[in-house]
C-alpha cells in the first residue's frame, strides 16, 4: 500500500503552521514556500520522476504535519529538511511496483489497446465523483491545465495542493486497477476466447 493512501487532506491549520514555521512574515513565508516547492519539483523532475508535482506536494504535506514536532528543535536551513523528506518520498515512489502508466508509449498496438480497455474498465469502477474529478483534472494541457485545475479547486472549495493529492490518490487507484487488469489480459489477450 502506498504511503499516500495513509494521508488525509492537509488542513488549513497545518498549512498555516507550516507557513509560520517558514517565516513569521506571511508574505516572506509564501515566497519561501513557492521557492521550496519549485526546487522540489525541479529536483524530482531531474531525477526522471513523472509525478514530480504530486511527490513535491506529498513532501510538503508530510513536512506540514511534522512542524509541531520539529518547530522548537529544528536548527538550520528549513529547505534542507524538505529535501530530506523528499528523498524519503522519492525512495518510496521508486519502490512502488512498476505499473502501466495511464499514458502508454508502447509501440505495440495490442498492448496499447489492452491498456486503454483496462483504463475504461477501471474508470467505470470509480465512484462518479472520483471519475469526474480525474477526467476533469487531466482534461487540458500546458497553461490551460494550470488554469483548469485552479478552477476545479475553487469550485470544490479546496486548495490546489489538496486537489493534486486527491488526483494522485485516484490515479494510484487507477494504476493499481490497470496493473491487475493487465495481468488478467496477459493471461487472456484481447481477441481470444476465455
Amino acid at each position: 500500500m502506498s504511503a499516500a493512501k495513509h494521508f488525509k487532506d492537509l488542513g488549513q491549520q497545518d498549512f498555516d503552521r507550516l507557513l509560520n514555521w517558514l517565516d513569521a512574515d506571511r508574505e516572506r513565508a509564501g515566497v519561501l514556500y513557492e521557492r521550496i516547492r519549485w526546487r522540489l519539483v525541479t529536483i524530482l523532475a531531474s531525477l526522471g520522476c513523472v509525478l514530480a508535482d504530486e511527490l513535491a506536494d506529498e513532501t510538503i504535506d508530510r513536512v506540514a504535519r511534522r512542524v509541531t514536532d520539529i518547530e522548537q528543535t529544528y536548527v538550520g536551513d528549513k529547505a534542507i529538511y524538505f529535501l530530506g523528506v523528499m528523498n524519503n518520498v522519492h525512495h518510496e515512489y521508486l519502490r512502488r511496483p512498476t505499473a502501466p502508466r495511464l499514458i502508454d508509449t508502447s509501440d505495440n498496438v495490442e498492448t496499447r489497446e489492452q491498456i486503454h480497455a483496462c483504463l475504461d474498465n477501471c474508470l467505470e469502477h470509480l465512484a462518479p465523483y472520483a471519475r469526474q474529478l480525474i477526467e476533469n483534472y487531466y482534461a487540458a494541457d500546458k497553461k490551460a491545465k494550470i488554469d483548469l485545475r485552479k478552477v476545479i479547486a475553487r469550485e470544490l472549495g479546496i486548495k490546489p495542493a489538496t486537489l493534486r493529492l486527491r488526483a494522485l490518490r485516484i490515479r494510484e487507484k487507477l494504476q493499481t486497477c490497470i496493473e491487475q487488469c493487465m495481468k488478467v489480459s496477459e493471461a487472456r489477450p484481447l481477441g481470444r476466447a476465455s
